[in-house]
C-alpha cells in the first residue's frame, strides 16, 4: 500500500533510476517471495518499458524474479507481459529455463518457459556444463518437468511407429535411464507406454556417450521397465531373439520365452487375444489308468478388483519396493510359436479339442494372439501374424539323455514308461504322431508330454513324408535306378497309412537309446539334423540280422532284449500291436530304474557273477551262445522268468539243428502269419545238419594237453 501511495503522489518516479542504474521494478523484485503481485502491476502501469530494461548486472526483470525466488504469480505476470524475456539470457549468459531449474521455480513457470523457448531444453548451460534435464534431476524436480524436458530431446522420432530411426540428440534418454538411480523410473515407464515395440527396441539400443546401449547401461528398475515393454503382448519375454526353430514352408518360427503376469498399467495394446485357456474343461485333465503322477493345481486368473488394486499400489511403489518386486518376479517357461498362417493356429487348437487331448500328456495352449507387433523380434515374419503360446518344457528327452550320458548315469525306466503312457494317450484318442522322438518329448516337472501334436494325423490317414526324423523301415524306399546291393544307394521317405507301428518304431529308437545309452546305429550322428541318405539307406535295409546285431548290448537282459526286439522289428506286423501291450511288458514291471545290478553309463547290466556271453564246450558238440535258445523258442517269448530257459539250455543236449554257427534264427516262425510252421522248419534244419555232418568231420587239436574245438568248415590237417 505504501508504494502505491507514493506512486500516486509522484507517478513519474516509476521511471527514474538510482545511482546504479536500477529501476524501482528491479529493486522491488529483489525482495523475493515477499513481493506482491499488485505492486509489480502498479509499477508496470507507471512504466511498462521497465520489462525490457536490465539492471546493473545485466539482468531483465524476469531473470531477477527467478533468481530471487519470487512467487509464481509475479513471475508468471512478468512472463505474460513480456514473452520475449523467455528467450533472453541474463548477465552470466544463462537462459531463464536454467535459472528456473536452478532456483526451484514452480512447475507451471518451467513449463511456460519451455513453451515459449523449447530450444533451450537441449541447450547445455555454459557455466555448469549440464543439460537442463541433468539440472532438473539433480535439483529433484517433479516427474512432470523431467518428462517434458525429455520429450524435447528424444533420440527417435515417435511419429514413426514401425521403423524408427535414431535422431541427433543430447543423451537425455541415456541420462534418465542410467544416471538417476531409478528415481525417475515412472518417467521411463510413461515414455515406453506410448511407444510401439519397434520404438521400444530402438530406445533400448540407443548408444550413450560411452558407446553402451541404454538397455545395458540402465539401472535396475529402468532396465526392467524396458524389458517389460519389450515383452510380446506385455507378457512374453523372449529368451533369445534368434528362433530355436524355423520352418519356411509353414512360415513358422519358435522362440523360447518366459511368461509373466501382465502389469496393470499395460493392459490392452495393439493386439487381439483370439484364445485363452479356459479352466474347468473336463477333457483337459484326463488321466490314463496307468498313470501314477498326481495332477497339480493351476493358477487362477486375476479379477478386475485385483487388477485395480494392483494398479493403484504399483503407482505408489518406491524404488526399494520396486526392486523387491523385481527380485520376486518369476516367469513361466513357455514356447512362443509365431506364424503368419491361420491354418497352423486352427490345426493346433482343433487337434486338442476334436480328439479331447489332455494337458497331462500334451502341452496346453495358454493363449493365441493376433498382432502386427511381433515383427520387431523377427524381420522375416510376415504381417499380420499369429502367436501361439504353449507350455514350455524344463528339458527335452534328447537333452536329458545327453546330460545323463555325460554324467555316467542311466536313464530311469519309470520315466521311459511315463513317456509311453503319453504316447498311449495319443493312440487311444485316434492319433498317430508321425514325428515322435527324443526331440519331441518334453519334461514338465514330474510329467512327460509329447510336443508337436499339431502335425499328428488320424489313424489310417496317410503320413507326411516331409515331417519327422525317426521314420520306420516300411516308410523308406531305395532308389530303383541304383543297384539294390549298393550300400550307399539313395533312399527316400514315402507316405504310408498311419498305423500304431509307425510310432512304435520311433518309441523303440528312444527306448533303445535310454536302455543301452547309445543311439541306434542308423541314428548315431546325434539325430538333430535332417536324416542323410546313408541313414535312410541303413533304415531301408533294416532286417533281422541288423536287429540282432543292434541288440547285442542287451543280450544279458531277456526282458530288455525282448522289448526292443518287438519295438524295432523290421516287419511292422511283428511289432507290438498297441502301446498298452508295450507298457504291460515285464520289462516295466521287473526292471528298476537303478540298482546294484546296473553299471553306470552302459545301460541295464547283468549281475557281476553272470557272464554276458557263454559258450558250451564238449568234445562232440559245437560251441554256441547261450542266448540262442531264447531266439529260437517261441514259447519263451514274454516269459517273466529269465533264468529258467537258460538253466534248461545248460542241461539239455544239443540238437542237430542247433549246430549252425554264427547264424541268427528267423523270427518269421512265430511272428509272420504267412510263414511256414515251426515243425517244418525244424525238420529241414535237421536234414541239413545230418548231411553236413557226413562231409565235415570233427577234429581235435592238442595244445599243452588241452583239447580245443575247431569250428565246422576247417580243413583237416594231414
Amino acid at each position: 500500500g505504501v508504494i502505491t501511495a507514493l506512486l500516486s503522489e509522484n507517478f513519474a518516479s516509476g521511471k527514474r533510476t538510482d545511482e546504479n542504474g536500477d529501476l524501482p521494478l528491479h529493486l522491488i523484485l529483489r525482495g523475493g517471495g515477499s513481493v506482491e503481485h499488485v505492486v509489480v502491476k502498479t509499477l508496470l502501469t507507471c512504466f511498462s518499458g521497465a520489462l525490457s530494461r536490465t539492471d546493473m548486472h545485466g539482468d531483465h526483470p524476469l531473470s531477477i524474479a527467478l533468481k530471487n525466488r519470487c512467487n509464481s504469480a509475479v513471475t508468471n505476470y512478468l512472463l505474460m507481459q513480456f514473452p520475449n524475456a523467455a528467450v533472453t539470457l541474463d548477465g552470466e549468459g544463462r537462459s531463464p529455463l536454467v535459472l528456473a531449474l536452478l532456483y526451484d521455480a514452480e512447475d507451471r513457470i518451467i513449463l511456460s518457459l519451455l513453451n515459449h523457448a523449447p530450444y533451450f531444453a537441449v541447450q547445455r548451460d555454459e557455466l555448469s556444463g549440464l543439460t537442463p534435464i541433468q539440472i532438473a534431476t539433480d535439483q529433484g524436480h517433479s516427474h512432470n518437468v523431467v518428462y517434458n524436458l525429455l520429450k524435447r530431446d528424444m533420440p527417435i522420432d515417435l511419429k514413426e511407429k514401425t521403423q524408427p530411426m535414431v535422431l541427433s540428440h543430447n543423451y537425455s534418454w541415456n541420462h534418465l535411464v542410467s544416471g538417476t538411480n531409478d528415481e525417475y523410473h515412472h518417467v521411463v515407464t510413461k515414455v515406453l507406454q506410448q511407444c510401439t515395440q519397434p520404438q521400444v527396441l530402438a530406445l533400448a539400443h540407443v548408444e550413450g556417450k560411452d558407446g553402451r546401449i541404454a538397455l545395458a547401461s540402465a539401472t535396475t528398475v529402468c532396465r526392467h521397465e524396458m524389458r517389460v515393454m519389450l515383452r510380446l503382448f506385455n507378457s512374453l519375454e523372449v529368451v533369445n531373439q534368434r528362433p530355436a526353430y524355423s520352418n519356411p514352408n509353414s512360415d513358422t518360427q519358435i522362440f523360447y520365452a518366459l511368461r509373466f503376469d501382465v502389469p496393470p498399467h499395460h493392459m490392452g495394446g495393439n493386439y487381439t487375444m483370439l484364445y485363452q485357456e479356459e479352466l474347468g474343461q473336463t477333457h483337459a485333465d484326463i488321466l490314463e489308468d496307468m498313470d501314477d503322477v498326481s495332477v497339480t493345481t493351476r493358477k487362477t486368473t486375476r479379477t478386475n478388483r485385483t487388477t485395480t488394486a494392483s494398479l493403484t499400489q504399483e503407482m505408489n511403489f518406491t524404488v526399494e519396493e520396486k526392486l523387491r518386486q523385481i527380485r520376486n518376479e518369476k516367469g513361466q517357461q513357455v514356447i512362443a510359436k509365431l506364424t503368419s498362417r491361420s491354418d497352423v493356429v486352427e490345426r493346433e487348437l482343433r487337434v486338442r479339442k476334436d480328439f479331447r487331448l489332455s494337458r497331462n500328456y500334451v502341452p496346453a495352449i495358454l493363449s493365441v494372439h493376433h498382432t502386427v507387433q511381433h515383427s520387431a523380434y523377427s524381420e522375416a515374419m510376415a504381417e499380420p501374424g499369429y502367436c501361439i503360446v504353449l507350455e514350455g518344457a524344463d528339458t527335452t528327452l534328447e537333452n536329458m539323455m545327453v546330460d545323463l550320458r555325460k554324467a555316467g548315469k542311466v536313464f530311469p525306466v519309470k520315466a521311459l514308461k511315463r513317456i509311453g503312457i503319453a504316447l498311449l494317450h495319443l493312440h487311444e484318442h485316434g492319433l498317430i504322431h508321425g514325428d515322435f522322438g527324443t526331440h519331441n518329448i518334453g519334461k514338465f516337472k514330474e510329467r512327460w508330454k509329447i510336443l508337436g501334436v499339431g502335425g499328428a494325423v488320424q489313424v489310417n490317414e496317410y503320413t507326411d513324408p516331409n515331417r519327422g526324423f525317426y521314420h520306420p523301415p516300411e516308410a523308406i524306399e531305395l532308389e530303383t535306378n541304383f543297384s539294390l546291393t549298393k550300400k550307399s544307394a539313395p533312399a527316400h521317405i514315402v507316405s504310408i497309412k498311419a498305423k500304431y507301428s509307425y510310432d512304435m518304431w520311433a518309441y523303440g529308437v528312444a527306448a533303445y537309446d535310454a536302455i543301452t545309452n547309445i543311439p541306434l546305429a542308423p541314428y548315431n550322428q546325434g539325430g538333430k539334423t535332417e536324416s542323410s541318405g546313408v541313414d535312410l539307406n541303413k533304415i531301408a535295409r533294416w532286417d533281422d540280422n541288423a536287429l540282432m546285431k543292434s541288440l547285442k548290448p542287451v543280450a544279458h537282459d531277456f526282458h530288455a532284449h525282448d522289448l526292443l526286439r518287438q519295438l524295432l522289428h523290421p516287419n511292422p506286423v511283428a511289432r507290438f500291436k498297441t502301446m498298452r501291450d508295450v507298457l504291460n511288458h515285464p520289462f516295466f514291471s521287473t526292471t528298476s530304474s537303478s540298482g546294484p545290478s546296473e553299471k553306470i553309463g552302459v545301460g541295464i547290466q547283468p549281475p557281476e557273477t553272470r557272464a554276458t556271453v557263454s559258450y558250451i564246450h564238449r568234445e562232440d558238440r559245437i560251441p554256441r551262445p547261450l542266448m540262442h535258445r531264447q531266439f529260437s523258442s517261441p514259447d519263451s517269448m514274454g516269459s517273466s522268468e529269465v533264468s529258467s530257459p537258460l538253466r534248461r539250455q545248460l542241461s539239455a543236449p544239443l540238437s542237430p539243428r542247433s549246430q549252425k554257427v554264427n547264424r541268427v534264427p528267423s523270427f518269421e516262425n512265430y511272428e509272420n502269419e504267412s510263414s511256414s510252421p515251426p515243425q517244418e522248419s525244424r525238420k529241414k534244419s535237421s536234414n541239413f545238419a545230418s548231411l553236413r555232418d557226413s562231409f565235415l568231420p570233427r577234429r581235435k587239436l592238442k595244445n599243452s594237453g588241452n583239447t580245443k574245438e575247431l569250428f565246422l568248415g576247417s580243413a583237416p590237417k594231414r
